[in-house]
């Protein structure tokens, strides 16, 4: 399931923004096994109010003939609740851009082993939950779901039109995270984070011998998992702690 260099749906980990109320930003950046980065920032202009930006990339240029390169950005808003000190939950929709390409070569059993050139241009909407537990001032742990719908614009390979048009991905995600500081969470202003998570084709078996895909269909459909490492940075409270005493009340 880790993530392979021969397709070309490149899937962003969750959100699950740990903003509690308005006012508060938050802006992430994210490392894959891969070498995939993600760099996004969330806010809260009012209360229960979330809105969201993110970008990914990933340039692999180790080989002339194999290579995985591609970059996308999603905006979104959705809501939070905190639910009494220890439970954090929400959720957001959004939409995104992404361009692909992906060059690599099969071994065949009988026959030489194959080149493919893949070249990927597709829109995506999503939707997402989140759950967030604070074990302590400094630990919290949770998972998110978010169910992407991938639609391609352009979809080739070696230049041939691949026969797929659209297809819905399940992606579940769980995380752990640690507060950087002292003091109470919300005075902390770093977090660090490590993230597991999958995507897979809603309807599709790779196992199913009964229907016949092409391979590139294969390609596309087949599940993947993802590994992150990120680091939040809390602007809300850097700036809570420059203010000197007294002022702002």
């Amino acid at each position: 399931m880790l993530l392979s260099s021969c397709v070309v749906y490149m899937p962003m980990q969750c959100a699950a923004p740990q903003i509690t109320d308005k006012k508060q930003g938050e802006v992430t950046a994210s490392s894959y096994l891969n070498g995939r980065f993600d760099i996004a920032a969330n806010y809260s202009p009012v209360r229960h109010l979330l809105v969201r930006a993110a970008y990914s990339n990933l340039r692999d240029d180790t080989k002339d003939t194999t290579y995985y390169r591609g970059h996308q950005y999603e905006f979104g808003a959705g809501t939070y609740w905190p639910l009494g000190n220890r439970w954090l939950v929400g959720g957001l929709g959004g939409f995104g851009q992404a361009r692909s390409t992906a060059a690599f070569n099969r071994p065949g059993i009988i026959f030489p082993s194959t080149h493919y050139v893949y070249d990927a241009r597709y829109n995506k909407i999503f939707g997402e939950v989140y759950g967030t537990f604070q074990a302590n001032e400094a630990v919290s742990f949770g998972a998110a779901y978010r169910i992407t719908q991938v639609n391609f614009t352009t979809l080739t390979n070696q230049a041939v039109p691949i026969d797929l048009n659209r297809m819905t991905r399940s992606e579940p995600m769980v995380y752990f995270r640690v507060r950087l500081g002292d003091g109470p969470t919300e005075n902390r202003p770093v977090q660090l984070q490590a993230a597991w998570g999958t995507s897979a084709t809603f309807g599709y078996n790779e196992g199913d011998t009964s229907i016949s895909y092409d391979q590139g269909v294969r390609d596309l459909k087949q599940g993947r998992g993802y590994t992150t490492i990120g680091i939040t940075i809390f602007p809300h409270c850097l700036f809570r702690k420059a203010q000197p005493a007294g002022e702002g009340r």
